[in-house]
């Protein structure tokens, strides 16, 4: 293998690295936002749980979208919690999320 080809899938392996560290964070900021929601939602633990998984997964099945968040907000609507404070709060998670599972390196 040339040094070229070896550079090249050093850089391979590292944007795959860097797209499965993204996801996480992402799917990791969404679970926590939907518990969040839960929480609002007067859901018992097991229910929270649920409703989670269930959010992540609509997040999963299409990431382009905001289509988890839409949902959440739609949820919350009915508690008087407007989509504004729903979008701090998924900015507060993945900041977290981006902590805890990146580190402080950006």
């Amino acid at each position: 293998m040339t040094t070229f080809d070896e550079r090249e899938s050093a850089y391979e392996s590292e944007f795959a690295h860097q797209e499965e560290l993204s996801f996480k964070v992402r799917e990791r900021a969404i679970s926590l936002l939907a518990l969040w929601a839960a929480e609002h939602l007067d859901k018992t633990a097991g229910a929270s749980q649920a409703y989670a998984r269930e959010i992540v997964a609509t997040d999963v099945a299409d990431p382009t979208s905001d289509a988890a968040v839409q949902r959440i907000v739609t949820d919350l609507r009915a508690k008087g919690i407007g989509e504004q404070d729903i979008h701090q709060a998924r900015d507060r998670f993945l900041a977290q999320a981006h902590k805890a599972i990146r580190g402080s390196a950006p």
